[in-house]
């Protein structure tokens, strides 16, 4: 496989051939995580990629995270340089030049704001929604809240460590790469570089999401018909960011 080279782009004038196109930290991050019927996520599956199981299982993620010090092409974002994000993502992987590039894709974004989303969605294809989102933090506890009685929340324990190898935490935390369907025949791939994070449990967990009015119908059975409770919860700490401006994978039946 090779790539069509999509970074000749230019935005507010400035070009940003081969340069990191978004800069930009990703802080406080909760994941609350799900088995799903592995069916139902083909529905979403972009073309090249194929689904990235844990232990046999396809997991689903609802990630709340802060947006802090964004830029595009060098340039800050005026007035929204802080802010939350609630995603659902699930996991993917592609082989290249014998190399597992582990990735997520996202099904759905939620920001507080309506230019970051529309930038987003201009330039990143994706699916960015805005509904109120407020995050809280003190020094044992950690709170996101957004839409109509959305919860995710939780009491620190212990303290910031490494991930543990071959685990769960570690599955869905340490990811590089992202895809995402364009049409019935593209996909888009971006690569996401940080250092690599820390976690920290959680205890007192208020966990409490409307799957159906988020996320759908169908999803919201796929999640339920496997228990619908988490298989675990947790907090990451984060760091600054850089994403690649979105390439089209070139597959072999394209040409």
């Amino acid at each position: 496989m090779s790539f069509v080279d999509l970074t000749e782009f230019s935005v507010f004038s400035v070009n940003i051939k081969s340069m990191r196109f978004l800069k930009t930290s990703w802080r406080n991050l909760m994941m609350a995580n799900y088995e799903v019927d592995k069916n139902h996520l083909l529905n979403y599956l972009p073309r090249g990629c194929e689904l990235d199981l844990y232990k046999g299982k396809a997991l689903v993620s609802v990630v709340a995270f802060e947006f802090n010090h964004t830029c595009i092409a060098g340039i800050p974002i005026p007035i929204y340089r802080k802010f939350p994000e609630i995603n659902l993502r699930f996991y993917v992987k592609r082989i290249v030049d014998g190399k597992c590039r582990r990735g997520v894709v996202f099904i759905k974004e939620i920001i507080p704001h309506k230019l970051p989303a529309w930038i987003a969605r201009t330039v990143f294809k994706e699916n960015f929604y805005v509904l109120p989102v407020k995050f809280e933090m003190t020094q044992s506890t950690v709170k996101y809240e957004w839409g109509a009685g959305n919860v995710l929340a939780g009491v620190f324990e212990g303290e910031l460590h490494d991930w543990k190898k071959g685990s769960e935490e570690e599955f869905i935390g340490n990811n590089f790469w992202a895809y995402k369907n364009v049409g019935n025949k593209k996909t888009l791939e971006f690569e996401v570089t940080h250092r690599v994070w820390k976690m920290r449990e959680l205890s007192k967990l208020e966990v409490s999401f409307d799957f159906t009015s988020l996320y759908g119908d169908e999803f919201a059975k796929a999640i339920k018909n496997q228990g619908g409770k988490p298989t675990s919860v947790f907090y990451v700490d984060g760091s600054q960011v850089e994403v690649t401006l979105p390439r089209q994978v070139l597959l072999h039946d394209d040409h």
